[in-house]
């Protein structure tokens, strides 16, 4: 059975409304059987009693009826109108009804949220590629002067090349945003935090080779700790963490520091740079899509958005901690695997 259909298997029921029918019907049933044994003890008339019985029959059948309608059949009714004009409000019914008006509100809420960070993301990539395409076309434009000097025509092709880098790492940052969102199926192994920190430091050393960019890994003294996770999923948190301080760092040269330590059940790994921060107010903002905290948008980013997704994926927490203009630091765990379970 499919997932979305098991809240509907009888083991899954919560029973409150059920339970409530069913004394209902109790009750009638037995009100029923009290009224027919009267007329039955009372009436002389065989005739009569069956056309009583039949009659306490009904209007108990009338009764149970009119109850499930006001129960059952009304507030579905209702719910039904609702969603065809909007959202429902949030009900206090303890039981399935109430349940159903509140997950029904609550999935509206969700898609409500989901359609404002897809709108966000359209908007973000569309501005980022909009400001700098607008550059390029105008350069162009200025190397059609056939009077244009030397210098100025080695200039305006400079900036043409810079604008179209902006515009690629955008289009290469959407494009790993939707890769990721469709690769969804986790391929874990066990595997040391010491070759966790190996595989990071060997990709970001081989990739991310930048003037101005410093990257240090610390000894942990927990190289030997266990976890169970997709390697190459977590070398692109690293990756991802490694790009998002290089490019927002707001300085010529940044040192960024990769370490893990023992922190209890977990590994806590941190991603740290030396940059300009974040302000505190923008902390909790810095996960959502195409969220920057840079005014002049030069690039919005996807890729701590991506890295939050990776990590919770795992069952992990991820989280940022910054004082601004000094550092800025990511923080992810990662649950530890004990010798007998590996």
């Amino acid at each position: 059975m499919g997932r979305g259909l098991q809240i509907f298997a009888p083991a899954n029921l919560n029973m409150k409304l059920n339970l409530k029918m069913a004394a209902v019907a109790a009750a009638l049933s037995a009100a029923a059987a009290a009224a027919a044994a009267a007329v039955w003890s009372l009436c002389p008339d065989i005739t009569v009693k069956i056309i009583l019985t039949a009659v306490i029959i009904a209007v108990t059948v009338a009764a149970a009826a009119f109850i499930f309608n006001v129960a059952v059949s009304l507030p579905v009714k209702r719910l039904n109108e609702r969603i065809k004009t909007g959202k429902p409000a949030k009900t206090d019914r303890d039981d399935e009804i109430g349940e159903l008006y509140n997950s029904y509100m609550m999935l509206m809420s969700k898609l409500d949220d989901e359609k404002a960070a897809q709108t966000r993301i359209i908007a973000s990539i569309s501005h980022d590629i909009k400001t700098p395409l607008t550059s390029v076309l105008g350069y162009a434009e200025f190397l059609q002067n056939p009077n244009l000097s030397e210098e100025r025509r080695k200039k305006y092709l400079a900036t043409i090349y810079e604008k179209a880098k902006v515009i690629q790492q955008t289009v290469i940052g959407f494009d790993d945003y939707l890769s990721h969102n469709l690769e969804l199926n986790l391929h874990r192994e066990f595997v040391t935090v010491g070759r966790i920190l190996s595989d990071a430091e060997n990709g970001i050393r081989t990739e991310m080779w930048k003037d101005g960019l410093f990257v240090e890994f610390e000894k942990c003294g927990c190289e030997n700790i266990t976890v169970y996770a997709d390697t190459a999923k977590l070398q692109r948190v690293f990756m991802n963490a490694v790009t998002n301080s290089a490019r927002h760092s707001g300085k010529n040269t940044i040192t960024v520091t990769v370490s893990a330590k023992d922190n209890g059940p977990d590994v806590l790994f941190t991603v740290r740079d030396d940059g300009k921060g974040v302000k505190r107010d923008q902390l909790d903002r810095i996960f959502e899509p195409m969220y920057t905290t840079d005014t002049s948008r030069s690039v919005a980013g996807l890729g701590l958005s991506i890295c939050k997704d990776i990590i919770e994926s795992h069952g992990g927490s991820i989280y940022a901690d910054s004082v601004y203009n000094e550092y800025f630091a990511l923080c992810f765990t990662l649950q530890k695997v004990e010798q007998n379970e590996v």
